[in-house]
Parts: structure tokens; sequence; C-alpha cells
């Protein structure tokens, strides 16, 4: 018992039933394999089986592969003039040694097929180019040597001719890409510029977070082309000898696999959580099967492989649509008036849990994005259940959206335990802080000013750790005592919940 409690003032028992709210964000649940269906249900159970990993990796690496063909195509409009394209960033963070090599292989390796297939498609276009591109540039040097010599009439001839062959050099094709893995701001702008204005990220390591983070930039983060790329809005860059990059509506896809220690250092990194980086992920934080596992799986049945291979193929063989001047105009997926419904109500729902002691208090950043995330997915839903059709032609529907929202639902909970790792909720952590001294010490009783004494090194001022003790007593760990009538400013004096200290030993 702490010797400088207070015994006179009287214990306020009423609450001393009370259950604790756990200070710990509990883990999230797993996702059901049956709200992915189809050739992309079967091909995410199947990795998920024969690697023995959490379904929710090959689930959040496959929808990137998805919005990898999709972005740019179709767009989904959820109300008039509120349009979302169908680019996402998703997050799985899992330890080392939960193949997630295995994974990442497995679900993009359409992608590499299709730019193998399309760099042997076009490198004999490429050294044709190139070819035409020297000659006529050795015949430029040579037009200029006479032009210097030449003193006559003919000069101004030679002058235009030169400016001629100048501005019909041939251009040089790039080879086609649709992913990269860690890339700088301005090598992703110029190879984004170079194929449509899109291009995805996808890594089984965080390391674009470093790069972000500006390892190549003298430690000054560059954000702009990636936030910029999320959104689609409209990017112009202009940096000394590169070459100008501008996108009117660039599209970026990013799915990532880090491990959760990549996670914790996040919102401390200037600029992450403050200009929304953060808050464009889908995050999933599994639990590792390791130590778990049999060891002794099925690899992917060969009809699996094939039927995914082919929607993925059916998706990016879809061309988008053109306007007169020849620009891409994505095709529109409208939803019919009943899945409109239920992303009204969700919508509404979303808003109400962003208010003072609502689910996403401290996640209002990310809760803002999240309707616009379901219509994301709910159009890349619909493009897998639609691939080998016109997705363009059906209205998405209600079964679609349910799934959808059953899938945010489960996202949203993995996503207030990542932002619980990244340290979002700062005082929680303080809570979290306190509490430790308490159970340390068995305090069954204390004063606020001997817990500031003892965690100073934390706590600089007294100021400082008042929110953690209104946390605690929110969540019924610790109960404020009445204030003895004595002279000056007594130390607030606490109880810690009787359910809890009668546990100790």
């Amino acid at each position: 018992m702490n010797p400088n409690f207070v015994t006179e003032v009287p214990v306020d028992n009423s609450l001393s039933h009370v259950l604790p709210v756990l200070l710990d964000i509990q883990s999230p649940p797993s996702m059901p394999e049956e709200i992915f269906t189809g050739w992309f249900g079967d091909m995410v159970s199947a990795t998920s089986r024969a690697t023995e990993t959490p379904i929710e990796l090959p689930a959040l690496l496959g929808l990137s592969v998805i919005a990898s063909v999709c972005q740019r195509k179709f767009v989904v409009e959820l109300e008039q003039n509120y349009q979302e394209p169908l680019n996402i960033w998703t997050v799985v963070a899992l330890e080392s040694g939960n193949r997630k090599t295995a994974v990442l292989q497995a679900m993009s390796k359409p992608l590499m097929e299709w730019e193998r297939e399309a760099t042997e498609h076009i490198s004999a276009e490429i050294v044709k180019k190139k070819a035409e591109r020297k000659n006529q540039e050795a015949q430029i040097s040579s037009l200029r040597s006479e032009y210097a010599r030449d003193k006559g009439a003919d000069k101004d001839s030679l002058g235009k001719e030169i400016v001629h062959l100048e501005t019909t050099l041939p251009e040089i094709p790039s080879i086609p890409r649709l992913w990269a893995q860690d890339i700088t701001p301005e090598k992703l702008g110029q190879l984004m510029a170079d194929n449509e204005d899109k291009i995805s990220v996808m890594s089984d390591e965080g390391g674009i977070f470093d790069i972000l983070a500006g390892r190549y930039s003298g430690g000054v983060p560059n954000l702009d082309v990636f936030l910029q790329s999320h959104s689609g809005s409209s990017v112009r860059v202009d940096r000394g000898s590169r070459k100008t990059v501008h996108m009117e509506s660039p599209a970026l896809t990013m799915g990532l696999s880090p491990q959760p220690e990549v996670l914790k250092s996040l919102t401390s990194k200037d600029g992450f959580r403050g200009r929304g980086l953060l808050a464009r992920f889908l995050y999933a934080l599994p639990e590792s099967r390791l130590g778990y596992r049999l060891l002794s799986c099925d690899p992917v049945p060969n009809n699996v492989l094939r039927e995914y291979h082919s929607g993925i193929r059916s998706l990016i063989d879809t061309k988008p649509a053109t306007n007169s001047s020849g620009e891409i105009s994505p095709y529109i997926l409208k939803l019919t008036p009943d899945a409109y419904e239920l992303w009204k109500e969700f919508q509404r729902e979303v808003e109400k849990d962003m208010r003072d002691g609502g689910m996403f208090e401290h996640l209002k950043d990310w809760a803002g994005k999240l309707p616009g995330a379901v219509g994301r997915l709910a159009g890349l839903l619909h493009c897998v259940e639609h691939a080998n059709e016109q997705p363009w032609s059906f209205a998405i529907d209600d079964e679609t959206l349910d799934r959808t929202l059953n899938l945010a639902a489960l996202l949203s909970r993995h996503a207030l335990a990542a932002f619980d790792l990244m340290g979002a909720d700062k005082d929680l952590n303080s809570a979290r802080k306190v509490w430790q001294w308490i159970e340390r010490n068995r305090n069954e009783s204390f004063s606020a000013r001997d817990c500031f004494e003892a965690l100073k090194g934390t706590f600089k001022r007294m100021l400082n750790i008042n929110p953690a003790f209104d946390v605690l007593i929110e969540r019924h760990y610790i109960f404020e005592l009445p204030h003895p009538q004595k002279a000056g400013r007594p130390s607030k004096q606490f109880n810690v919940n009787p359910m809890i200290t009668e546990n100790w030993q």
C-alpha cells in the first residue's frame, strides 16, 4: 500500500465491479475465404494453403495485382460528380520467414509474363528505331559541319534541313512496364509517363518507405508524386536536366509486405501522417503461422493457375476507352440502386464513427478515405467477376457491395491495429506506460505526484501525464478519489480497480 495515500478520504466502490476495457487492441479477425469468389478467390485460397500463409497476404497482394491492370481503364461512379479510380495501396505486415516472396511471385507472375512477352515483341522495334535515330543524328552532325563551312546561298537551306531532321528524330519506344519495386520518386514519375501515366510498386519488403523518407534526397521526404498518383491529381515535374513529366490523371498502385517493425517507425517520419500518406493504405496485420505449419502442402492446382492467369490477362488486354482527341477516358462503373443504398448507409456510419469517442476518433484521416476505398475495392471485385466480358456493361450489384463492406469491416479492424502499432494515439501509449508502472509496483492506490516522480524520464511535466490518467479512468483501470479538505493543491489520488488487484499475488 502506498504510504502517501490519504486514508481518511472515503473510497468510492461504486465502479469496483466494472471490467476494464483493454488498453491493447485485440488481434483483428482473419478474412473469411468467401469474400473472394471465382477464379480470384480460388487463387487466393489455394495460394494461402500451398504456402501456409495467412489469407490476408495473397488476398491484398492479389487485389493490388488486379488494380495494376485495371487502373486508368475504369473508374467507379459512387454519386453524381463523385468518382473513384481503381488503384489501391495495400500493406500486409508479416515477419520474415512467412514465404512472402513466394506469395508475391505467385500472385504477380501474370504481370511478369506479360512484361516479358511485351519486351520480346518490341525489342526488334527498339533496335530499329535506335539505329534510325543514330543514322539521323550522324546526318545532322555532317550537315552542321557543312553549315559551318558554307558561306553561300545554300546556308539557309542547310539550316532548314537541320531543323527538319532534328524535329523528326525517331522516338525510341519504351519497354512496357506494369510494375516496379524500389524506385525513387523522380524515376517513378518518368516510368509512369512512359507507361500511360500508371505503374504499380510491388514488394515483399518495406524499403520504399525509406526512399519516401528521403534516403536518396538528403533526408528530405519527397511525397508529392506518390500522393498525387493515389488521388489522380495532375502532376507536373520540372527539375534540372531531367525530362519534364506531365500527367493529367496518374494512377499508382502499391502492394507491400514489410515486417511489423517497419510500421512502428512510420508515424515518426516527417510528413507521413500529416500529409496523408499513411491514410491511403489498406492494412492487414495477420497472425503469423510460423511454428504451426505442417510443411507438407500441395501446390496450387494447375487449373486454378490457368484460370487466374487467364483472368488477369483478359483484364490486361482490355483497352481503355478514348475520347475524340485520342486521350484515355476510363470506362465508368456504376452502382445499382440497391448497391448505392448500401454504400450510402456505410458512408454515414463511418461519419458517425469519426466523432469523439467513436471507433475512428484517432483515425479520422484514414476513415475519411474509407468510403472511397470501398468504392475502389467494389470496382476491383466487379472487374474480377466480369473479367472475360465487358465490366462496364454491368452495374456493380448489392451482392458485390455487400462482400466489399464485409471486407472493409475487417480492414477497419486491421487498420486500428496497424495505427496502434504505429503509435497513432499518443494518449493511449501514455496510458500504457503509466499502467506498466502501476502493475510493476502492484500499486492498489497511488497519487498522481508519485506516478509523475517515478516516470519523469518519460513525462517532462505533470500536464503531459494527465491525459494518461484520463484514459485509464475512462477504461476503468483506475478511479479518482474525492479531494480531501486540505489547504493548498493536493495531488490527485487514485484507486486501482479491485477486479484487477484481486488477481495480484
